[in-house]
């Protein structure tokens, strides 16, 4: 439960649905991981904004205000701000029934700021982070001290985390921010001889590039994935992957990692070190939020995935 009245907070979920507070404001949304009963059906009743579609489609939501609320829906729908930790968030309802943020991934920047504090020790960090939408985990992994290469194929999107960026007063840090295909920008940096520390993805199901590049996670993420494991330096963190997609495997993407790595070195034989390739260890991150109650909804997960010196 988070007490600052400008922060984030689940306060309940059940029934395909959940409540929550960004900032001032309360909303009801749908939400496909919420299966069991409410646990605080009377709190249901403080929500000010609700969004019905069950499938989270823009032809087919739409948002309303009720009675609890302070403001107009045109009003609402321009946005307002929220907090968290030391970064301030524009929130904008869209079409889809998203907001601008997914506060499960915060949980994951405890690991960040350690393994870029870390990696600091060591050198530089350089992070390349793809589908990064409006910049909340890049502004947080900025604050840790690590260069960041912000890439998403949505020129709103990139606009946003720089409002984001301004709102934070973190104008001055080392981002890039790029519109353009993950695909295409991670071919580009493999020529270049580009290299990353650290390389942090969230793809979508479903999606398209900035010139209409059809996306499909099970078809598309692999090969992403090995040109993302191509681009670390040898100083590397590893590969992070967030994901809200089904039957996306940390075993299968590891042995195809594994297989890769080994094709490399087959095709770069050494005298010290023929057909031989780093073991890749994989550690997975559970994706959830908290509500009031002390009960977890769970959002998907996180892989990480780096060498190790076995």
């Amino acid at each position: 439960m988070n007490s600052d009245r400008l922060g984030y907070e689940l306060i309940d979920f059940g029934d395909g649905r959940k409540l929550e507070r960004f900032g001032l404001i309360t909303l009801d949304r749908p939400s496909k991981g919420a299966w069991t009963p409410k646990s605080l059906p009377e709190a249901w009743e403080s929500a000010e904004l609700i969004y019905s579609g069950e499938r989270m489609n823009a032809s087919a939501g739409r948002w309303t205000v009720t009675s609890q609320a302070s403001r107009s829906l045109e009003d609402l729908l321009e946005g307002w701000h929220c907090t968290y930790r030391d970064l301030k968030l524009k929130i904008v309802p869209q079409k889809t029934g998203q907001l601008g943020a997914f506060p499960e991934h915060w949980n994951h920047w405890d690991w960040f700021a350690k393994s870029i504090t870390q990696g600091l020790a060591r050198g530089p960090v350089r992070v390349l982070h793809l589908f990064a939408y409006t910049g909340s985990t890049t502004l947080w992994m900025a604050l840790q001290g690590a260069t960041i290469t912000h890439v998403d194929a949505m020129k709103q999107a990139v606009d946003w985390a720089r409002v984001n960026a301004n709102l934070s007063g973190l104008d001055s840090k080392p981002i890039r921010w790029i519109v353009e295909d993950a695909r295409k920008y991670v071919a580009r940096e493999l020529k270049r001889g580009s290299t990353y520390e650290l390389v942090v993805l969230d793809p979508p199901s479903y999606g398209h590039g900035r010139k209409g590049e059809a996306w499909e996670i099970h078809r598309d993420l692999v090969s992403l994935m090995k040109d993302c494991w191509r681009l670390l330096s040898g100083n590397s963190i590893g590969v992070f992957l967030t994901s809200h997609s089904l039957n996306i495997s940390a075993k299968e993407l590891r042995m195809e990692l594994q297989l890769d790595q080994q094709n490399d070195s087959n095709d770069v034989q050494t005298e010290s070190e023929t057909g031989s390739s780093h073991p890749i260890e994989t550690v997975i991150f559970p994706s959830f939020l908290q509500d009031c109650s002390g009960r977890r909804l769970e959002c998907g997960e996180g892989i990480r995935f780096q060498r190790t010196n076995e």
